[in-house]
């Protein structure tokens, strides 16, 4: 199964909306400052202290690490498509969700104290923004707007796949019946059950949308 994975600027909710939906779909999330620190051994800001470029080779290590995954909802870091090999590898690795969220909302919530690059002030937020949003745009396959509820944007973006893949079976139909599809979802769905993941009816539907992506090969 391929991964879902989520961009934007630091404080848009990815980590936030990456729960939500590991808890919908019955989907193992990882974070990828979370998977760093644990295998460097070493905080983020601890590595910006040695140098951006420092963080940002080690940044580049982890999208290959990640692209090694199956099934997995991956909340990125904010600054992960600076690098046009991460954004590459990362179109690759799964379905790529831009979050895009108003940075008046962002600012009035965000602690900067635990945003190396947010240290001189929130106004950075706004140049990091002009920088990068465009590498978002490049970086994604869906561009979502995260101005409503968190109900919302998760319902939004499961939506989007569930679209997205119907759409790749009525493309596919007269090469490969349902039938088949019905068969390989069986087979996903028995192999979770054997992990301990049992997904619940809007989870197999999007197991089922999702595997039929591999059909696209």
């Amino acid at each position: 199964m391929k991964n879902i994975i989520l961009v934007g600027i630091m404080g848009c909710g990815k980590t936030t909306i990456s729960k939500l939906l590991s808890e919908k779909l019955k989907m193992p999330v990882i974070d990828m400052d979370e998977y760093l620190e644990k295998k460097y051994q070493c905080t983020i800001p601890d590595m910006f202290a040695i140098s951006e470029e420092y963080f940002r080779d080690r940044e580049s290590e982890a999208c290959l690490d990640m692209a090694k995954l199956d099934g997995y909802i991956i909340s990125t870091g904010g600054g992960v498509v600076k690098r046009k090999e991460n954004r590459d590898i990362l179109k690759q690795a799964g379905t790529v969700f831009y979050i895009d969220r108003p940075l008046d909302n962002i600012v009035s919530d965000v602690e900067t104290a635990h945003r190396p690059l947010l240290k001189d002030g929130p106004q950075k937020l706004y140049q990091l923004y002009d920088e990068r949003h465009e590498l978002y745009l490049d970086s994604c396959h869906y561009h979502v707007d995260n101005d409503g509820t968190l109900d919302d944007i998760v319902n939004k973006i499961v939506e989007d796949i569930i679209e997205n893949m119907n759409a790749i079976i009525e493309k596919r139909a007269g090469k490969y019946d349902y039938e088949i599809a019905d068969v390989y979802q069986s087979s996903v769905t028995s192999h979770l059950q054997k992990d301990g993941v049992h997904p619940d009816s809007q989870g197999q539907q999007i197991i089922a949308d999702l595997v039929c992506k591999e059909y696209e090969k």
